[in-house]
């Protein structure tokens, strides 16, 4: 039997060396280790299964966090004070670039301009933050 690495709560496959994981309303984990079970518990009924243990001692489900922050209505409207708050480009300060360097952008090789692309997101971001996506 091999074990595969566990998963967050979007599918993604989590690295033994993540050092945070996120909670469903933001908040960081911090991780130490990782536990896999291959007997179950017979209170828990855990069985061939990983378990985050934080700097708590609290064991968490991989597959109720997340690997990175969760989106939020805040979060969104952080990122869109970048552009609010930013004198010299509109959309480069949403992507977190600073400057007008496009190489490496997350934009980089669209086939639509920065501010289609930008505006895209954000209307996923708020489709998905309502619950329709």
């Amino acid at each position: 039997m091999s074990a595969e690495l566990p998963r967050d709560a979007e599918g993604r496959e989590i690295p033994l060396d993540t050092k945070v994981l996120y909670g469903d309303g933001g908040t960081a984990r911090n991780i130490v280790y990782w536990v896999f079970t291959t007997d179950s518990d017979l209170e828990k009924e855990w069985r061939n299964c990983w378990r985050a243990v934080t700097d708590a001692g609290r064991k968490l489900d991989p597959g109720l966090m997340y690997l990175t922050e969760p989106d939020s209505w805040e979060k969104l409207e952080e990122d869109l004070g970048k552009i609010a708050n930013h004198q010299t480009e509109v959309v480069c300060p949403y992507y977190d670039r600073e400057i007008k360097d496009c190489e490496g952008c997350k934009l980089e090789g669209y086939d639509c301009s920065c501010s289609h692309a930008f505006l895209k997101d954000v209307m996923a971001r708020i489709r998905k933050l309502r619950g329709e996506d």
